[in-house]
């Protein structure tokens, strides 16, 4: 049993009706197997041990409480189906992830509190891997894909939290972020309480042509179209402007390249007015510049520490319980914070097996009247848009934008957004 550390963020912040869960669903060339699912999914459980857990709370000398994270042996389940299994339920054997699949579709769904995109990545190239070993090619290359039997490095389960505070930080200045649009409250459209899903698809080659050309990056572009198809759509009289709140990876600058929890931070990218009748190839360098300055690795790690003093003070209140309270207000604090959230998290990297995928896509719960998920799969990009708008007015003035640049993008398919419920873990006993 481990005390929770870094990922107190999400825990305390997450309820039923936030539940801060992740879908990875991977599209493959033939229907699935349930059986071999199983098997790969029993597989790919062997090698995480660390996520093989249950969430307790336990109640220290001084009567204070706090949640544990404890060995679970259940196996993990697999729901034949599209509807997810509530996590941390019997429906999940209690564990914070459990997996869906259904005609040619295998979903992953986790807590964000055990993990985020990178650790997700992980346990789906180990499936997938186990699972086409099975299904088609028993001699399957594994290279690059953690396995069952392998040797589990102590960096795996380090969590950063854990260790000493760096001495000597020199972050770089960052200039103050502009008030930004909340499209929640100011959308040019109605915003539904109910999210959907639009899966966008962008040939890979085409759009790596154009980044090595120009002073960008797939998500730093694809930040900056929407944020200039934002501010075409909004007054551009007024202060607020397009703020893009850039994922990121924050284990490399904090020295865990490795590490197991969930370690994903932000970065704000503005499009201020002044920027907004720039040509577009600055436009790109200002934006990658943001990305490169916010992301030193001292600036990373002092976010990092930052955060977890600021746990450090929400565990001054005796409950968790209370702890949950006490971040409801969160809500609109974030919401007001950026315009939109963009998660890149890289290309899969699904190794050999990659061969037999067909699409993949991410969905989240997420707090934000848009946000949006990108991953490189199998020669294309896929792009989730989610949106809570009634139509498709700032989707269309992206594709707009693309189009300009000569970029082709092709909706492959839109749905509801899906995604696990949790249990209201916040009134378990200890």
């Amino acid at each position: 049993m481990r005390q929770i550390d870094t990922e107190r963020f999400y825990t305390y912040w997450a309820d039923p009706q936030h539940s801060w869960t992740v879908r990875l669903t991977l599209s493959l060339c033939d229907d699935i197997d349930r059986d071999m699912l199983q098997a790969a999914v029993l597989a790919t459980q062997q090698r995480y041990p660390y996520y093989s857990v249950r969430l307790r709370k336990a109640t220290d000398a001084d009567g204070r409480e706090n949640y544990m994270l404890d060995e679970n042996p259940l196996p993990w389940v697999v729901v034949p189906g599209r509807q997810p299994a509530q996590l941390l339920t019997s429906e999940s054997n209690h564990h914070l992830l459990a997996f869906c699949c259904w005609d040619n579709c295998i979903a992953f769904d986790f807590f964000h509190a055990l993990t985020d995109g990178t650790g997700g990545y992980n346990v789906l190239r180990t499936l997938l891997y186990e699972y086409c070993r099975r299904r088609y090619d028993s001699g399957l290359k594994r290279e690059g894909v953690r396995v069952a039997g392998d040797v589990i490095s102590r960096e795996e389960l380090t969590d950063p939290g854990s260790m000493p505070r760096p001495e000597n930080l020199n972050p770089l200045p960052v200039p103050p972020v502009p008030r930004p649009i909340n499209l929640n409250k100011d959308a040019v459209v109605p915003v539904n309480d109910t999210a959907e899903t639009v899966c966008i698809e962008i040939d890979e080659q085409q759009l790596m042509e154009y980044v090595s050309g120009e002073d960008t990056s797939p998500a730093t572009l694809v930040s900056l179209l929407v944020a200039r198809a934002i501010a075409r759509l909004h007054d551009a009289g007024t202060e607020a402007v397009p703020v893009t709140a850039l994922a990121i990876n924050q284990r490399p600058a904090l020295g865990v390249p490795l590490a197991s929890p969930s370690l994903a931070s932000s970065l704000r990218l503005s499009l201020n007015g002044d920027m907004q009748d720039m040509p577009l190839d600055m436009q790109q360098t200002i934006f990658r510049g943001m990305v490169v300055l916010q992301s030193n690795a001292d600036n990373v790690a002092t976010v990092f520490w930052q955060q977890r003093d600021r746990m450090d003070r929400l565990d001054q209140i005796p409950t968790v319980k209370g702890r949950h309270q006490a971040m409801l207000g969160a809500y609109e604090q974030a919401q007001s914070a950026c315009t939109f959230v963009m998660s890149y998290v890289g290309k899969a990297r699904f190794g050999a097996a990659e061969r037999y995928v067909t699409h993949f896509c991410t969905e989240v719960w997420t707090p934000y009247a848009l946000t949006i998920e990108m991953s490189a799969v199998g020669g294309k990009f896929c792009i989730s848009w989610m949106q809570h708008f009634s139509t498709d007015v700032y989707l269309d003035a992206l594709f707009d934008e693309m189009q300009r640049l000569g970029l082709e993008a092709t909706i492959s398919w839109r749905r509801p957004t899906l995604v696990a419920s949790i249990d209201n873990y916040n009134e378990m006993t200890a």
